[in-house]
């Protein structure tokens, strides 16, 4: 079923939309210095001398905090890009359809790309 024609957003809507995605990228960024931190220890290297003779939980610890770090990156990139969207006048334009994406769906993911129906497409096929 395709998606009803939304409207463009204004400038009001842009500007909320803008200070959300910078709030967002000041927490992902403060996160992601936790999460390095967490994974590498403060000098940016695993201190070894705090692990034990087979104690599995610190590299397991590690490894969650890799992965955590690797999402949020992503997640900060997808914030960042959307910055640039609304900066080059594109936020809001779906990348697959180029109709607007519904403001509902930019309030809970102001970093989205797809509209709804053009994110489930991506999904099915195996994509984003």
């Amino acid at each position: 079923m395709p998606s009803k024609k939304q409207p463009k957003l204004s400038a009001k809507d842009l500007e909320e939309f803008k200070v959300s995605l910078i709030k967002a990228r000041a927490v992902l960024s403060g996160d992601l210095s936790q999460l390095h931190e967490e994974a590498f220890g403060q000098n940016g290297n695993v201190d070894a001398s705090e692990s034990r003779p087979g104690d599995t939980s610190d590299g397991y610890y590690q490894e969650f905090n890799l992965q955590l770090l690797e999402r949020d990156e992503e997640t900060l990139q997808q914030v960042l890009d959307a910055i640039e969207r609304v900066n080059n006048g594109t936020f809001g334009q779906c990348e697959g359809c180029e109709n607007m994406i519904a403001k509902e769906r930019l309030r809970a993911v102001p970093h989205a790309r797809f509209c709804i129906d053009c994110q489930r497409q991506a999904e099915r096929r195996g994509g984003l």
